[in-house]
């Protein structure tokens, strides 16, 4: 039996040849992979020189210290005026490197973790969850602010680079050259500095507003999942806390009323004496904030009683809930509306208190000014809480909410929410009503005066038209003759129903007529200016009226040939 001779060296060939593969895939990756970074050549730079210093901080500090041993190495070389400027401006590059490194080696922020959520949630751990989503709200916004602040330094720092890259081109060959080099190192590690903040800038902002955002969605899971905090002990509890808040209230208010007596009482005819109406007058807006404060502390009272009390299943009056969140929305809406006037006027304050010039005042005098600051100080800072006050009762109107419904049923809650529309519109209307558009002398003219005196006279108008049709009617069984006398008396009744209720109308809203000659007067400059026609064709009418020398029915031609009954 004879054998192949070629079946053992076909065997040998397979791993031979898979050899060959590897190996020539492994040196095509050796050949892929960049070339080492070389160290820049001040006088020469080439394109993409400052890759030298990129990297982990770890491989990056060696190549530092190399380059900055050999420049300073190299400063001996220039001249005695170059080598001072040289070596001030290496001694900035080593402080910019310092703080290179030192944000290469800055660690990634870590990602902040929410625990997993429970089943049922209190009223406290909502508004502590609400307190810190609102807190880290406040961090990301800050976080972002950085970012844009750290975004106009890097293009101040690259226009920089530019100017300084353009002036090494055009510097000369020499010493001209290495000193432009040096200078572009030092912004373009400036730069870089830059790039390197705004990197750890925004993976904070990110991390800060994805935290921001998570604390927010548990506050609304939080919000499904409420529950009551304890039985008969706590309702107990929660209506001590509301007659307590009721309480503090009324002392805000008697307060406030003070406030305002005393800052509408003091003599301004000195500096001395504007100054402390200054300070008379920031306390006065001291306490409204406060009392503004205490009417939410209120309001989130009751919101707790009535969604314990609804949670438990007790006796509750559904019309009084809503009643009651109608009152909590209306006093939300007003407080949210004042807050930013008080903050503004507050800020004012401020501001224009640390401009006054304190030299050769007396010592009474910078007390006041001092007294001006702290109560300013102290009014943005109530002002500051009244914000997040006026956030929790949001979240105690929505728990409410949730609790009518789920006692009461979706359509009892719809009927609800359409009643609470329908009298919140009413009362946009009323305010709406109420609000002055101009005064006549020392009367004020409202939205709702005006609708009146136009009610008022529509009224009139309709009446003219019926008592004139009820007249039209009898003329047309009488003779010519009548029907003249009927007509005349129509005219004339419309004229003095139609003025009749002009006078009602303007009197309703406040105007004064009592005063004839006042009123002649200006109906004779209104006439004398541009109604003279408009006038003796309505003279001229009453005059045929009461003349009759023309009546209704008369046949008549006129002076251009129209003719006509």
């Amino acid at each position: 039996m004879r054998s192949s001779p070629l079946r053992y060296p076909a065997r040998s060939l397979v791993p031979l040849l898979l050899g060959l593969i590897i190996t020539t895939a492994g040196f095509a990756q050796e050949e892929e992979q960049p070339p080492e970074p070389t160290a820049p050549e001040l006088a020469a730079l080439q394109e993409n020189w400052f890759a030298y210093f990129e990297g982990p901080a770890d491989i990056v500090k060696p190549r530092v210290d190399e380059f900055v041993t050999r420049a300073n190495e190299q400063i001996a070389d220039l001249g005695a005026q170059n080598q001072r400027i040289a070596s001030d401006t290496l001694e900035a590059i080593r402080d910019n490197f310092r703080v290179y490194l030192s944000l290469l080696g800055v660690p990634d922020v870590e990602r902040e973790e929410l625990p997993e959520p429970a089943a049922v949630y209190t009223i406290d751990e909502l508004l502590q969850a609400a307190a810190r989503a609102r807190q880290a709200r406040v961090q990301a916004d800050d976080a972002q602010f950085e970012v844009e602040r750290e975004q106009r330094t890097l293009s101040s720092a690259t226009r920089r680079r530019d100017a300084a890259f353009k002036d090494y081109l055009d510097a000369s060959p020499g010493d001209g050259r290495w000193l432009a080099g040096l200078r572009l190192l030092r912004v373009r590690t400036a730069q870089a500095i830059a790039t390197r903040r705004l990197d750890i800038l925004r993976d904070s902002a990110a991390q800060a507003g994805d935290y921001a955002d998570a604390l927010r969605q548990r506050v609304d899971l939080i919000l499904e999942r409420l529950g009551p905090d304890a039985g008969a002990e706590s309702l107990e509890d929660l209506a001590a806390a509301v007659a307590t808040a009721a309480e503090t209230v009324a002392a805000r208010e008697e307060a406030a009323r003070e406030a305002q007596t005393a800052a509408s009482g003091l003599e301004v005819d000195t500096a001395e004496g504007r100054s402390e109406q200054r300070l008379l007058q920031q306390r006065a807006l001291e306490a409204d904030v406060r009392l503004a404060a205490a009417q939410i502390a209120l309001a989130a009272a009751e919101a707790r009683r009535y969604f314990t009390e609804l949670e438990l299943g007790s006796d509750v009056d559904i019309s009084a809930v809503e009643d009651a969140a109608l009152r909590w929305s209306e006093l939300r809406r007003d407080v949210e509306e004042q807050l930013e006037e008080w903050k503004r006027l507050t800020g004012d304050e401020l501001l224009a208190v640390q401009s006054i010039d304190r030299t050769g005042r007396s010592r009474a005098a910078r007390r006041v000014l001092d007294q001006r600051i702290e109560t300013a100080q102290e009014t943005l800072g109530f002002v500051g809480n009244l914000g997040g006050a006026i956030a929790d009762l949001n979240l105690l109107m929505a728990a409410v909410d949730n609790a009518i419904a789920d006692y009461s049923g979706g359509f009892r809650l719809w009927l609800g929410n359409v009643g609470q529309a329908a009298k919140t519109a009413w009362l946009r209307v009323t305010e709406l009503a109420d609000r002055t558009l101009f005064s006549v002398g020392d009367t004020p003219v409202t939205f709702g005066d005006i609708v009146q005196a136009l009610i008022i006279f529509m009224l009139g108008w309709a009446l003219s038209r019926g008592i004139r049709m009820a007249i039209r009617r009898v003329g047309q069984k009488e003779s010519v003759g009548r029907q003249a006398a009927l007509y005349t008396i129509s005219r004339l009744t419309h004229y003095s129903i139609i003025l009749l209720a002009l006078l009602i109308a303007l009197t309703s809203i406040g105007l004064d007529f009592t005063n004839l000659a006042l009123v002649a007067g200006a109906l004779s400059v209104g006439i004398g200016f541009g109604l003279q026609s408009i006038v003796n064709n309505f003279v001229s009418g009453l005059i045929i009226l009461f003349e009759r020398t023309l009546r209704v029915g008369d046949y008549i031609e006129l002076d251009n040939g129209l003719t006509g009954t």
